[in-house]
């Protein structure tokens, strides 16, 4: 910012970051708008990255972080309701604020600490309100994700909707259908780190989630049975725990959650990790012993683990059942077959070949399991050997 006041540009600190700088926060990301053009800020910076010059938008190498210039800009309508046809560089900042989603996100301030706040978003933060600058139909229909940003932030701030912007995003709530399933991934990964289980009535009676369709309609069902659990006394585990958990009270729970988890592009690895947590939490909720060796195994430890806290929370921070649960986590003899302390090659050199190896190693995890053998290669061994022997035995009988 220095840079570009030295250079003769207005710059100012925007959106976000003024936001939670106002609200006691460090900021997570910082963006900066100015009164400069891209190919000025491109010739006032040694490294930078065009990130969105068609929109004003150039990335700037300062102090170890990429920061996102954005020149002043008025944009266009928003014909295929994702993003504006184009967009008009203008030179005054708060031109560039009255094209911005909600009141709270429409501040700027510059290095001197003066805000600039045309449409009283500190105000808005002081009375915990959201709002949307201008008329609410509009916005939400120039871009349908803000209708789940407005979730999201009405969630993570812990804000009421004003009515007018309430009574909108009900009016505008299909607005969301063209809107990207990756783009909406990313605000209910935010989400996921926020204290949702504060404002569970309100996540599951959004008609957002129904409008949008599968895999995003069950989330409904899944926010509808957490808010019938009562209040809880823990913050749920942040992240992909928090994924999980939506899905607990889902009929097909595990495989809507992996299918969720795809879709929305959070990668094959975090969904098979979400499948089998919600697979051995819904065992649990349902009398099972979901911490039995067997279901530990099936699950694998990363999954257990998630799962140990996903049943804190639900369970309310009971001391025994959480007990319980780290102490078969720690006792458990085998996670996954590669971790046989007899491996394969050994197997093939007491004569194993082919598809008996695998027999073989399938036997050997279900005796650990069940506490017959220990995971040790002495044990392994002699187990091998006996069972060959009765192989044997059985072949001459």
């Amino acid at each position: 910012m220095e840079v570009l006041r030295n250079a003769g540009y207005a710059a100012y600190l925007v959106g976000g970051a003024v936001r939670d700088l106002l609200l006691g926060r460090t900021p997570s990301d910082l963006d900066v708008a100015t009164s400069a053009r891209p190919e000025d800020v491109r010739s006032l910076f040694a490294r930078t990255l065009d990130t969105g010059v068609r929109h004003g938008t150039v990335s700037v190498w300062s102090a170890g972080n990429w920061i996102e210039v954005t020149t002043f800009r008025a944009e266009g309508p928003y014909g295929d309701g994702r993003r504006p046809d184009f967009v008009r560089f203008v030179d005054d900042v708060e031109a560039d604020l009255a094209r911005r989603d909600f009141t709270i996100n429409a501040m700027a301030l510059d290095l001197d600490g003066c805000l600039v706040d045309p449409f009283d978003g500190q105000g808005d933060l002081a009375r915990r309100l959201l709002r949307a600058v201008g008329d609410p139909v509009a916005r939400f229909q120039e871009d349908g994700l803000r209708l789940v940003r407005a979730v999201r932030f009405a969630v993570q701030l812990d804000l009421t909707c004003h009515p007018d912007t309430e009574a909108a995003l009900k009016e505008t709530a299909d607005a969301i259908r063209p809107i990207a399933l990756e783009r909406i991934g990313r605000e209910l990964e935010r989400l996921s780190h926020a204290p949702w289980h504060a404002h569970l009535p309100t996540l599951a009676s959004t008609p957002l989630w129904r409008r949008k369709g599968e895999p995003l309609a069950w989330l409904e069902p899944g926010f509808s049975w957490l808010a019938t659990q009562g209040r809880f006394s823990l913050a749920p585990p942040a992240g992909w725990p928090s994924v999980a958990l939506w899905f607990v009270g889902v009929d097909d729970g595990p495989l809507r959650a992996r299918r969720f988890a795809e879709v929305l592009a959070y990668g094959k690895d975090a969904a098979r990790l979400i499948e089998r947590a919600v697979q051995l939490v819904q065992a649990w909720a349902h009398g099972e012993d979901a911490a039995s060796p067997q279901m530990l195994y099936e699950a694998g430890r990363a999954s257990a683990e998630m799962a140990a806290r996903m049943i804190a929370f639900l369970a309310r921070g009971d001391v025994f059942e959480m007990a319980r649960w780290k102490r078969a986590i720690r006792a458990q003899p085998l996670w996954d077959r590669s971790h046989l302390a007899l491996p394969a090659h050994e197997l093939i050199a007491m004569g194993l070949r082919g598809k008996e190896i695998g027999e073989c190693q399938k036997s050997l995890v279900r005796k650990i399991l069940r506490g017959e053998i220990q995971n040790q290669p002495d044990a392994l061994r002699r187990e091998v050997m006996a069972q060959r022997k009765r192989g044997d035995d059985h072949g001459s009988g």
